[in-house]
């Protein structure tokens, strides 16, 4: 997947002219742009306040490399000249995406001309160059020669809201042209939520990342040690195609702002080089985050009128004269300081990400051989001392971790300023040297996982992997980093011959993993790790390869009812349909009437897989099927459940959706039935509901649950008094109809028998005309209710049976009767009269009463 500038566009470049105009303005709050309000980001950059400095510089040219400009906007034209297009070269510079026209807006949109919005800058030279086609997408040695092109023109800033996650060595070289030439490039950080893309990733392009209103982040600016500012990149209001405005997000909005204020630098200071200007902004940005410099916010939130009223300082890091009071020294990135007699040491930390070596080249005023001893700190490591004079290159050890750095004035020397630019290079992966098919490092085992890295370019990392059997192998390559864009090749070794699979090249932006899974025979595979663009990375990568063999049917062959494989109760037995044809039976015996529940543990595939049960005596139907077998297993639901009288049954299992490299799952266990219930063998009050359930008073559930512990409701209790009635003869009559209840319809299953009891003084109803049949019942309203029912009298004890019921109860009179006739108990000395009333205490107490 070849690598593409992606659109966070935006490059300034500014040529210094003669004139500087630097007299006083009106205040920001006269400025007549009908949609200065929109502009919050103006206030929250303190561009308005500076405007009462300076405002503009048309002193000097602004590249900004882009999708073009739109020359017809009002409040664009007068700041535009003759643009450039790398795109097509026959045509003008006219946008034809949007994108540069907003970037342009935010930049330098005419300001106080009555029209619109204002820019950063209310007037300046913008010359627009069109790098990106009207999909806002180019390659990225076009922004190189978009570079050059501005160079040429004499450009002194130039402004790229432009990302790629790749490396490029044209675009390299043009970034070291422009410092060379004395440009300030200013770079959207990207948009992908990763590290920082190029260009901003050189240490002297300025990064922008972007924030929003309450200085937050945003979500998708990216971050890391290559980091320099943040601007607000959410919703700013700028100008669209067309002659229109509206908002405008993402570090693309961010990095105009930045580019503004550099031009707004030079306006104030037309002598200043591209590092002092850098410097500059950095030391009065609004410090964000943990104090001084970090990952996230870099120095912090451009602060425009800072940056035009304070003066510039060779030193701005002080005080860090102490290691405890060491500053921040980004991996990838510049940095500048003094040291002369009265300040002869400077500390500074740097966070190593892996194992690697940091290039320092150093630039240093004075002329003497070494004026600076450098001394680096790494976690167990001896320390390392280098003398560093103007113009040197040092390569030092870093391990994983953070460098401590001690610079000290050479003694003898007078003061000097000297300037750092940071380089990291990790080390070789441990696999290395593995660059070729002859030095491919074997991996062993069914489940592995390395990490490797390319250190250098055009690195490659082979591995090989035997396969003894057939079996599925999956590779997954994921870089910790977008800037990597993994390339995986896959091949087979057939005698003298490779045979390779078509790339696996397929990761995207949001999501650069590559993937590769393939069924595999005997032999000797070799894997193949590459990066794109065979660029140096400063990252890693994780290969996991997962071999899973064919897995082999224990019970086949068992394709018939005829070769059923014999599945015991509680018995796990596993299996696997290799093609959609395969059939597998099993067949179990039921020695007593017993619930029969199926349960599928495990099925590999989602979907299509089928069950039927048979009886022995009967093949062509179905005593019960289901073809959700996958879909109940996944939720952990019984498959199949039902009574069986003792005989010989069989199961038949396929599926639509094949599977070999993993076993279902099947268990079907018994429980015999008592009185037609389960789960009631070993219960207290088994007897009892056995004989009531005999004389049909109680009945159980669907699924041959009688549920004992569960609460009885107001219309079961009904029911069963009801039934217990006419068990025992006793006359019940009929319900007549006459009252009726809001929460009773007709169509409820007890609405006869619950009339019938509110009729006959068993139960009463409730306030507002409801009978709330569901509602569980009270030991205390089961007591109340068996009194009723027997017309048992009830009058007031002196003393009470138990602990929590006092004479004062209302169903004290009921509970005292029925403990009295032993037609219920309590525990021990507690009735607990609020508890739930169980099915298993209510049949006990409805036997007892009525001696059934």
């Amino acid at each position: 997947m070849k690598k593409w500038v992606g659109t966070i566009l935006a490059v300034v470049i500014g040529l210094v002219m003669v004139m500087v105009d630097v007299r006083p303005v009106r205040a920001a709050s006269d400025t007549n742009d009908p949609y200065i309000e929109n502009q919050i980001h103006l206030s929250q950059i303190q561009a308005i306040k500076a405007w009462d400095v300076v405002r503009s510089n048309t002193n000097i040219t602004i590249a900004v490399l882009d999708t073009g400009a739109d020359y017809n906007h009002p409040d664009l034209k007068g700041n535009l000249l003759p643009g450039i297009n790398l795109v097509n070269p026959s045509r003008s510079a006219q946008d034809d995406n949007g994108h540069g026209t907003e970037v342009i807006g935010v930049l330098a949109a005419e300001g106080n001309n009555k029209i619109g919005v204002s820019g950063v800058l209310w007037k300046a030279k913008i010359l627009p160059i069109k790098v990106l086609d009207k999909n806002a997408v180019a390659d990225l040695d076009l922004v190189a020669k978009g570079i050059h092109a501005a160079l040429d023109r004499g450009a002194k800033i130039i402004l790229m809201s432009v990302s790629s996650m790749s490396y490029s060595q044209a675009l390299t070289n043009a970034v070291n042209r422009a410092e060379a030439s004395g440009a300030i490039l200013v770079a959207a950080s990207g948009n992908e939520g990763d590290r920082v893309a190029y260009p901003a990733a050189y240490p002297t392009v300025i990064a922008v990342g972007g924030v929003r209103a309450n200085n937050q982040p945003i979500t998708e600016s990216n971050s890391g040690p290559e980091l320099n500012l943040m601007a607000t990149g959410l919703n700013v209001y700028t100008t669209k195609l067309g002659g229109r405005y509206g908002t405008f997000s993402g570090t693309s909005a961010a990095a105009p702002q930045v580019a503004g204020a550099a031009a707004l630098v030079l306006a104030r200071h037309p002598n200043l080089k591209p590092i002092d200007v850098r410097q500059l902004l950095y030391q009065t940005a609004q410090d964000l985050g943990v104090p001084g410099w970090d990952k996230s916010t870099g120095y912090g939130l451009l602060n425009v009128h800072k940056a035009v009223t304070t003066p510039m300082s060779m030193d701005f890091l002080e005080p860090n004269n102490q290691r405890s009071r060491a500053k921040a020294f980004p991996i990838e990135s510049q940095i500048r300081g003094n040291l002369g007699p009265n300040d002869t040491v400077d500390w500074f930390k740097m966070d190593i990400p892996y194992d690697g070596k940091v290039t320092f080249h150093a630039t240093v005023s004075v002329g003497s051989a070494s004026p600076m001893v450098a001394t680096f700190y790494s976690d167990n490591r001896t320390p390392v001392t280098h003398y560093i004079g103007n113009g040197d290159t040092l390569t030092v050890p870093a391990k994983q971790g953070q460098m401590m750095i001690r610079l000290m004035r050479n003694g003898g020397v007078s003061g000097f300023t000297y300037v750092l630019t940071s380089r990291y290079s990790i080390n070789p992966d441990r696999y290395e040297p593995n660059d070729s098919m002859a030095t491919a490092r074997p991996l062993v085992g069914n489940q592995i996982s390395v990490v490797g890295n390319f250190h250098e370019e055009g690195d490659q990392d082979w591995f090989s992997y035997y396969v003894r059997e057939y079996g599925m192998m999956n590779v997954t390559v994921t870089p910790d980093t977008k800037r990597m864009d993994i390339v995986l090749n896959i091949g087979k070794q057939d005698g003298r011959e490779m045979r390779w699979d078509p790339s696996y090249d397929n990761g995207d932006r949001d999501d650069p993993t590559e993937r590769a899974e393939k069924e595999v025979s005997p032999g000797k595979y070799f894997i193949r790790v590459s990066e794109y663009e065979q660029n140096a990375v400063n990252a890693e990568y994780t290969l996991d390869l997962y071999y899973t063999p064919v897995k082999k049917d224990p019970n086949e062959p068992n394709d018939t009812y005829q070769q059923a494989s014999p599945l015991a109760g509680g018995n796990l037995m596993t299996g696997t349909f290799p093609t959609a044809t395969d059939t597998d039976w099993f067949q179990f015996t039921v020695n007593r009437e017993s619930y029969v529940s199926i349960r599928a543990p495990f099925v590999p595939v989602k979907s299509g897989m089928r069950l039927a049960l048979f009886s022995g005596n009967n093949f062509n139907y179905p005593l019960a099927m289901t073809n959700s077998v996958a879909e109940r297993a996944d939720q952990g639901r019984e498959v199949l459940g039902i009574r069986l009288q003792p005989g010989k049954y069989y199961i038949r299992l396929n599926s639509s959706v094949s599977f070999k490299y993993d076993l279902y799952r099947l268990t079907v266990n018994q429980q015999e039935l008592i009185a037609g219930y389960r789960d009631i063998s070993t219960h207290w009050a088994r007897t009892e509901i056995a004989r009531l359930s005999s004389k049909g008073v109680v009945k159980g559930f669907d699924d041959a649950t009688f549920k004992p512990d569960q609460p009885v409701t107001r219309a079961q209790f009904a029911t069963m008094l009801i039934q217990a009635m006419k068990a025992s003869r006793m006359p019940v009559g009929s319900y007549s109809g006459n009252t009726s209840f809001l929460d009773l319809p007709k169509s409820h299953w007890a609405y006869n028998n619950l009339g019938l009891a509110y009729q006959l003084g068993i139960v009463k109803g409730y306030p507002n005309n409801q009978m709330k049949p569901d509602q569980a019942i009270s030991r205390a309203e089961m007591a109340a209710m068996v009194a009723r029912a027997h017309n048992v009298p009830l009058y007031s004890r002196s003393i009470s049976s138990y602990r929590d019921v006092s004479t004062e109860h209302w169903a004290s009179p009921a509970i005292e009767a029925l403990t009295s006739r032993e037609w219920l108990r309590g525990y021990g000395s507690l009735f607990k009269p609020t508890g739930n009333a169980t099915r298993a205490e209510v049949i006990v107490v409805i036997a007892k009463s009525y001696k059934l």
